[in-house]
């Protein structure tokens, strides 16, 4: 068959629209998402072939259509699904068929496309990888690779306007090629066969009888030029490596500046924030060729392209900021390097201190940035110096793999409750151990009790009788007063007026909680009924569909807070909980679980316990009064004891009602 010939070859399968449950998943995320995934199994790959640095190259080139491997057959299809979805979903498409319909519908009608083509050395894709990388959730990552989700490469789709990625690979002297479209369902055109499933591969035969040697892939000379051109240039500069080819491309959604050269930032900045320690180590250098010019990131330039994004106080997306990033790799840099015994095993770490800002600790496995967010470490380093921590593992093969097996999609979380009990009472047992022994490595606070003469209280009951404030542990200074969650300032209640802002994270329908973008504004007032009970009167300025309800915990309560304490909300007391004089029902509790170590027989085992952090208030009309009574407690690791008195602030959140929600009267 020659190459002229490769069409798109779809076999039977299950009804699927367009939303294919991997692609959706991801069609939201931003470029850093797509890259990091790109640029991961590059680096997984080179290292499979042992010629770090591994190198990655990002082009963007023009297309005629027609070039486009299996276009005809791809139009083909196409229109076979716009004739059989409106069947499938009774005559009108959802908003989102109606979408990437409209996507590809505009693609197809050009003359030319964008491609973007990403090269790398690695070890290349022969057959039996080709085979598996078609599969969905099939992973056959080499011994120490980093990724744990044979999905990945799914991430990669939405960066097409055609859902389509094709796939090239030198191995062995060998080069193959294939690609896969994920579209939708139809009607087979032959009358009396079997519907045609959502996904096309461009192969030259597909074997379905056969589990493990399903395609016949296309080699050497029958390959599309298309791809051609690029495996030849692979072989020719590193004798071995693959290539991804997305046509289509649409810059990853990111409409604002579709230029050439917005590849570039984009790219440098996902990879010098994600993968700074393998660049530093020289084993990562990333190429980009955009608007005629070639830019190079690697360790002599990394520093450089970080101080570029080093005002980025919040992360466009969900994984590390600028200025985080920096800060992290000035930890890599000229921080203290340290090795910390656990019941894995040692586990390397570098520590810079005193350090301007709150305590930090990330974690980078195999050269990528993981996480900031660690079980067993948040709010517990109040009695030492601020100070910011990389665990970098590399050395600890088995705390890595165990690592990896929590970690979400995205390889940016950790999700200790998806691993077998006994691996997740280890992975909390290794992090304790971490943080005690830093606890160690870093020097402690000096503490002083100090008892002003010159304040006295005005709370809303009236004057204060006494004039004696809690002593403070630590030097007293300048708190900066922050939203939970947020790097900004603000703050709710306290008889002021202000914004609210949410964090954390749940499960089921009570147990969402969303990170800013939902505030709503209000004013309200907080009268201390006892000694952890209060009484609240809250008045929205504008009406909200679903209000929420919580009370956080003023940060100010502890100047040597190691965090913004985006965890520090009072636990609620569901039966002592009333609205406007009215008990509430459970489903209008807002819940969260979470893990905390329990002592047993000599044993730390961890357990999971369900708080209620938050009161869903229904429907309130702009300017109405809402009456909230309720007891609380403090968290187990705020440092404080049971007389020690707090100020709560109130947090209203516009949330949006469920569609199954009748208005609440």
């Amino acid at each position: 068959m020659s190459r002229n010939e490769l069409s798109l070859l779809f076999g039977a399968g299950d009804v699927s629209g367009w939303t294919s449950t991997g692609v959706s998943g991801f069609r939201g995320l931003k470029p850093t998402a797509a890259i990091r995934e790109l640029i991961q199994n590059g680096l997984d790959a080179a290292g499979a072939a042992e010629t770090l640095p591994a190198r990655m190259h990002f082009e963007i080139a023009d297309c005629s259509m027609d070039e486009i491997p299996g276009i005809k057959s791809y139009r083909k299809a196409f229109n076979g699904i716009q004739n059989s979805l409106p069947k499938i979903f009774g005559g009108t498409l959802p908003d989102n068929a109606v979408a990437i319909t409209d996507d590809i519908k505009r693609c197809l009608a050009q003359k030319t496309c964008k491609v973007l083509y990403v090269r790398d050395n690695g070890i290349g894709l022969d057959k039996r990888r080709m085979c598996f990388l078609l599969g969905d959730g099939v992973s056959v990552k080499e011994t120490g690779a980093m990724g744990s989700y044979g999905n990945g490469h799914v991430v990669a789709f939405p960066a097409s306007d055609l859902r389509y990625v094709l796939y090239g690979g030198v191995s062995g002297g060998n080069i193959v090629a294939s690609g896969h479209a994920i579209l939708a369902s139809r009607e087979n055109e032959k009358k009396g066969k079997p519907a045609l499933g959502k996904d096309g591969y461009l192969v030259k035969k597909l074997c379905s009888d056969d589990l493990l040697d399903r395609y016949i892939f296309c080699e050497n000379e029958e390959i599309p030029k298309l791809l051609l051109d690029q495996l030849q240039w692979i072989q020719s500069q590193w004798g071995h490596g693959s290539v991804v080819a997305i046509p289509g491309f649409n810059h990853f959604n990111e409409q604002d500046d579709a230029s050439q050269s917005n590849l570039r930032n984009m790219v440098f900045r996902a990879s010098a924030c994600n993968f700074f320690e393998a660049i530093y180590r020289q084993e990562l250098v990333v190429h980009v060729n955009a608007g005629g010019q070639t830019f190079a990131l690697d360790q002599h330039n990394i520093v450089d392209v970080l101080e570029e994004f080093r005002l980025e106080k919040r992360s466009p997306d969900s994984f590390l900021s600028g200025n985080k990033a920096y800060e992290a790799f000035l930890t890599l840099r000229d921080g203290r390097e340290v090795e910390i015994d656990t019941p894995m095993g040692k586990v390397g770490a570098i520590i810079r201190y005193p350090i301007e800002g709150s305590t930090r600790t990330d974690l980078c496995r195999s050269g990528m940035w993981i996480t900031d967010s660690l079980p067993r470490f948040r709010n517990q380093f109040g009695n030492v110096k601020a100070f910011h921590c990389l665990l970098l593992l590399r050395v600890n093969k088995a705390f890595n793999r165990l690592v990896r097996k929590a970690e979400g999609p995205l390889h940016n979380e950790l999700h200790l409750r998806q691993l077998k009990p006994a691996d997740r009472k280890q992975l909390g047992r290794v992090f304790a151990a971490i943080r005690d022994q830093l606890r160690k490595e870093v020097p402690a606070l000096d503490t002083e009790t100090f008892r002003p003469s010159d304040i006295f209280l005005l709370p809303i009951g009236g004057f204060a009788k006494g004039g004696k404030l809690p002593g403070y542990k630590g030097v007293a200074s300048t708190v900066r007063r922050r939203k939970p969650g947020s790097d900004t300032g603000g703050g709710g209640g306290g008889g002021g007026q202000g914004r609210g802002a949410g964090s954390g994270r749940g499960r089921g329908r009570a147990g969402t909680f969303k990170k800013g973008g939902n505030q709503a504004r209000f004013s309200a007032v907080i009268l201390p009924t006892g000694a952890r009970a209060c009484r609240t009167l809250i008045v929205p300025e504008e009406k909200l569909p679903r209000g929420e309800i919580r009370f956080a915990i003023d940060e100010s309560i502890d100047v040597t807070s190691d965090s913004a304490s985006s965890e520090a909300y009072a636990i609620l007391k569901p039966s002592t909980i009333r609205v406007n004089n009215q008990k509430i029902r459970d489903d209008q509790l807002v819940k969260k679980i979470v893990s905390k170590e329990v002592r047993k027989d000599g044993e730390t085992e961890v357990l999971d316990e369900e708080l209620v952090l938050g009161i869903l208030l229904g429907e309130i009309n702009k300017g109405e009064e809402c009456l909230v009574e309720l007891e609380y407690s403090l968290p187990d690791d705020l440092p404080l004891t049971d007389d020690r008195p707090v100020v709560l602030k109130a947090e209203l959140l516009r949330r949006a009602r469920l569609s199954a929600e009748p208005k609440e009267q």
